[in-house]
């Protein structure tokens, strides 16, 4: 076993050709060197340096061994450098589960804002079952979810986050032979999609109006949905689904005013993280408040 000294010995004298000289480039005592490099030598069996004159001049098998000894501690330096840097490049990680209705705005904002805090935020959309599941079984660490008319027990802990504002959107030939405001029997007659899986029932049930539904909670598949007037969706506003292709607001008997959603954050106590949770739970109020101007 050959130790690092020994080989930055060797390569420093190799390439300064002089003890005094690698000594002086080390900070190191030039008996040292002189001793490092003796050890190096009685463990490999023969000699690596001849000395003419003051100069020292590498023998055959010390000019092999330089080349190796230069890429090794080429690699050791490397090394050296990465390692100091472990402290100030260290990331934390968090994993959230959202709701399709979460505002991908929001959503953005905070990505932006934990990456500044060496955060690294992992993202899954789900329904909020799922999203329960997840924290459950430690997948995730925090979740967003719509709120529920029910507890969540001693297994969650929950904070209310904001409000998301409703409304009424369908294609613009979907109600076009249909008196205004549309009323709950013609929204009744024509399948609605919604923006929640089949599995989600409180919710889907919540947001139910047609006895027909279409289930997605792709944003890109419910857009497709609406512009083909494949459906109508009773939707966040902050989705801006008016500003879609053929896709208009429905101005219905119910209204809009006043219709919304409780959004809430949901975490499962007791976890190793919860510092971090702690952390992004404080940042949270904020950039909801934020994104919604």
């Amino acid at each position: 076993m050959y130790s690092f000294a020994q080989l930055e010995a060797f390569t420093a004298v190799a390439e300064h050709g002089s003890l005094m000289k690698a000594a002086s480039k080390l900070g190191k005592d030039r008996t040292t060197l002189r001793d490092l490099i003796d050890f190096l030598e009685d463990g490999l069996g023969y000699a690596l340096f001849v000395r003419e004159g003051r100069h020292l001049q590498l023998t055959p098998e010390g000019e092999q061994l330089q080349r190796q000894a230069h890429l090794l501690m080429r690699q050791v330096r490397a090394f050296e450098a990465f390692a100091r840097a472990v402290p100030d490049s260290a990331m934390q990680d968090i994993s959230l589960v959202y709701d399709p209705f979460t505002p991908r705005a929001f959503l953005q904002a905070l990505l932006a804002k934990m990456a500044t805090r060496n955060v690294r935020l992992s993202l899954t959309c789900a329904s909020r079952d799922d999203a329960e599941a997840m924290l459950a079984r430690g997948a995730a660490d925090l979740g967003i979810c719509q709120a529920r008319n029910r507890s969540v027990g001693n297994e969650m802990e929950w904070r209310a986050l904001g409000a998301i504002d409703m409304d009424f959107y369908a294609s613009k030939v979907l109600f076009r032979e249909n008196a205004s405001p549309v009323s709950l029997l013609d929204l009744s007659l024509v399948p609605q999609v919604v923006m929640h899986p089949a599995s989600d029932e409180p919710v889907a049930r919540r947001l139910q109006i047609s006895g027909h539904t279409i289930f997605t909670n792709e944003l890109e598949m419910l857009r497709g949905l609406l512009e083909k007037g494949g459906g109508w969706g009773f939707l966040p506003t902050h989705l801006q689904a008016a500003r879609w292709q053929n896709v208009k607001r429905l101005h219905t008997e119910v209204g809009s005013q006043g219709i919304g959603q409780t959004m809430v954050t949901i975490w499962k106590p007791g976890s190793d993280k919860r510092g971090l949770i702690n952390e992004t739970l404080s940042l949270l109020p904020s950039l909801w408040k934020d994104s919604a101007l």
